[in-house]
């Protein structure tokens, strides 16, 4: 009997100090910009903002920091805007990510430089009009791609991390949605690297 109340006790009290044992996750909210786009052919800038955000909010919480990210789209056009958005939304940081190549590898001489924005077509596919009889690229084509990234503490002026991530064999969609996943999990490597944001 006395060694079944004491196994008793024993059990409670691990169970009533689960809960102070635990530690809640703390939120580092990462502001995304709209992706820019130097590569000659490209994506929408808000599909690759959204695919951001996912693969941010899809990282696993930090076990030694218990850091959790979470993603949230910013949608100013200037650095001044995305910068007084930041503040308002709350983020701890910014990350501006730009699509500097995007090309099949083999030669393609329908992808042709051009400049300003993209071209949307309703009922097209990335810039192309629907049944355009020059849009020979199929789901099967293998494309290389690059994306830059600057990573900024909100209201920073300094970028605290600066690069870029490459990769190559497979559809656009994929492929950048791929560098994006990399975007994300580097943008949790320097958020783990930084100290605290001061209060």
């Amino acid at each position: 009997m006395h060694r079944f109340a004491t196994r008793t006790l024993i059990a409670s009290f691990c169970l009533l100090a689960l809960p102070l044992l635990a530690q809640e996750n703390r939120i580092v909210r990462v502001g995304v910009a709209m992706m820019q786009s130097q590569a000659s052919h490209s994506l929408s800038g808000s599909w690759a903002q959204d695919r951001l955000v996912a693969a941010l909010n899809q990282q696993k919480p930090d076990k030694k920091q218990h850091i959790k990210l979470q993603g949230v789209p910013l949608e100013g056009t200037s650095a001044d805007e995305v910068g007084n958005e930041a503040k308002q939304k709350s983020c701890d940081y910014v990350v501006y990510t730009n699509l500097v190549q995007l090309q099949s590898s083999t030669n393609d001489t329908t992808m042709q430089p051009r400049s300003g924005p993209i071209p949307t077509y309703p009922g097209g596919s990335l810039g192309m009009p629907p049944n355009n009889p020059n849009n020979t690229r199929s789901a099967n084509t293998q494309y290389r791609a690059t994306v830059d990234y600057r990573l900024y503490r909100s209201g920073g002026e300094t970028a605290i991390a600066n690069d870029s991530v490459t990769s190559q064999g497979g559809p656009e969609e994929a492929l950048v949605s791929q560098l994006l996943n990399q975007v994300a999990n580097r943008v949790l490597a320097e958020v783990k690297k930084a100290p605290p944001a001061q209060q």
